[in-house]
């Protein structure tokens, strides 16, 4: 951002570059004129003590020329260089009132606030940032073109954009697109006054993005994470939101403990069990229990080593199978695999689902298969006896309740 600008009063004694060199005009003027005048008193008295009659109108006639020329030229230099001072004055000026101006016009803009978010919930591999209106109006077309994130074994960078996470469907990250902010603390059921991005990473500290905005009087700005604001020339509108286009739930309101038990143990810890049967039903939910189907292997596993060519830095492990797992599938899952070293490390779904792991370089690549296969067997059948048995209980006693007596 810039800063608040020049000022002749913060400034105190100090001249402009004009006024010095007119002050220096001025005293080269004055100490032309004492000398000449000396010169021709001095000369005037030698010549009159010598020879008289050389004193005549002539003398004085000539010397009135002399004069005549100095003082002309002593009155170019002045009128010249206060036409310079002038000129530096009106500059300064203007100059001023354009910083007051910018300062005006970014009034709103630095009201657009961006910080980590950072509580005892926070998830280390998933950086989240918030980003604020507030002002006391509309922030529209909030935008955030990429993030740069480090991201793999070797923190190299990745490059992420709204278009990849909505095609690679990575669990919980979120960058936003043309989205508009209310006023502070003011909200309706589709828009907030704040807005989130999401990403996942290794190191959040090296994590860069800006967020592009339009303020309520037309004005495009960008700001970098840090709070450098510059101003953003555009030709184009304000660009027309689809209908759909609202902000997800997740940036108006907390996660309810049942959307928090969906997206797995690594984001449920700190809750009580479930208990009821109907609890289990809320988190599966209905069309899961009544539409189970047994999950199985689909692709062959992919192994792949963290860093190219060398198997000392690790491994990645990739399984993919059918169909997606519902809620609570995957605690059984994940957890038998890290009974065996492999530590989950984020997936992605539609209809099917892909889970990666890490696990350490002395696992036998040759038996993860079978490892895998059991752990999905395991999961099934203990999803079966446990949570399912539950769900369809309580979907049982649902229907029981809602049957007309006969």
């Amino acid at each position: 951002m810039k800063g608040q600008g020049y000022s002749r009063v913060e400034e105190g004694s100090a001249q402009l570059p004009e006024e010095r060199q007119f002050k220096r005009v001025l005293i080269g003027v004055s100490v032309a004129v004492v000398l000449f005048a000396l010169a021709f008193l001095v000369l005037t008295l030698v010549k009159s003590s010598r020879s008289p009659q050389d004193i005549t109108s002539n003398w004085f006639v000539a010397w009135g020329t002399w004069a005549g020329g100095l003082g002309t030229a002593a009155a170019f230099l002045i009128a010249a260089f206060s036409i310079s001072v002038a000129s530096a004055h009106a500059r300064l000026d203007r100059r001023q009132a354009t910083e007051i101006r910018e300062d005006k016009d970014m009034a709103q803009a630095r009201l657009l606030i961006i910080y980590k978010v950072e509580d005892e919930h926070s998830i280390p591999s998933l950086a989240t940032y918030r980003i604020e209106n507030r002002s006391r109006d509309f922030f529209f077309d909030v935008t955030v073109p990429y993030v740069d994130s480090p991201y793999g074994s070797d923190a190299s960078i990745e490059c992420r954009t709204a278009d990849l996470v909505a095609q690679d469907n990575r669990l919980g990250e979120f960058i936003p697109t043309a989205e508009q902010l209310t006023p502070y603390r003011d909200h309706t059921d589709h828009e907030a006054w704040f807005t989130l991005v999401t990403v996942h990473t290794s190191d959040a500290r090296g994590i860069r993005f800006a967020v592009e905005y339009t303020d309520a009087g037309g004005r495009r700005w960008r700001q970098e994470l840090g709070g450098e604001i510059t101003r953003v020339h555009t030709l184009k509108a304000v660009p027309i939101r689809p209908p759909d286009r609202f902000q997800p739930p997740q940036q108006i309101r907390r996660l309810s403990d049942v959307e928090l038990r969906r997206f797995g143990s690594g984001f449920s810890k700190g809750l009580e069990p479930l208990e009821s049967d109907e609890e289990f039903l809320e988190v599966i939910e209905a069309s899961n229990v009544e539409c189970w189907k047994r999950i199985g292997r689909i692709e062959d596993i992919v192994v792949e080593a963290d860093d190219a060519g060398d198997r000392t830095a690790g491994l990645h492990v990739s399984v993919t199978f059918s169909p997606k797992a519902p809620p609570l599938w995957g605690d059984h899952f994940r957890g038998k695999l890290a009974e065996s070293g492999l530590c989950y490390a984020g997936g992605d779904s539609q209809y099917t689902q892909t889970d990666r792991f890490r696990c350490p370089p002395q696992v036998d690549t040759a038996g993860l298969g079978y490892l895998i296969d059991a752990a999905i067997k395991y999961a099934n059948d203990r999803f079966e006896e446990n949570e399912l048995a539950a769900a369809r209980r309580a979907l049982d006693a649902r229907r029981n309740r809602t049957r007309p007596s006969s």
